[in-house]
């Protein structure tokens, strides 16, 4: 009885563990626009989410960067015009885009036009 018992509780544990990681990420199926997009990345829980301010650069704000595997995942950059985001980003891009000394000529040559974000 207790071996059932347990058996019960650990599925039940495995099937909790296994519905959070679909909370990982909105469903991107469900965005209209980069800002939806961006407000419910904002809203949802990830595995790896970091983020900065750039007091430094004239147009780019700030930038944050949300993962469900620790791998790749979205960029926002936050600028005085729009906010952009961008989908697949390695995660050793970001680190390197916080680690620039310029983070708007980083932005500029590795990350823009390169990781075009889906709707």
């Amino acid at each position: 009885m207790k071996a059932v018992l347990i058996f019960f509780l650990l599925v039940i544990v495995n099937i909790s563990l296994l519905a959070g990681s679909d909370n990982c990420a909105a469903s991107s199926a469900s965005w209209k626009s980069e800002k939806e997009a961006i407000d419910a990345l904002e809203k949802a829980d990830f595995h790896f989410s970091e983020s900065f301010k750039n007091p430094s650069e004239s147009w780019l704000i700030s930038a944050s960067f949300y993962s469900c595997d620790g791998q790749s995942g979205y960029l926002v950059i936050h600028s005085q015009k729009k906010d952009i985001i961008h989908s697949s980003v390695p995660m050793i891009v970001w680190q390197d885009l916080k680690n620039a000394n310029s983070k708007g000529g980083f932005y500029n040559f590795y990350i823009r036009d390169k990781y075009a974000f889906k709707h």
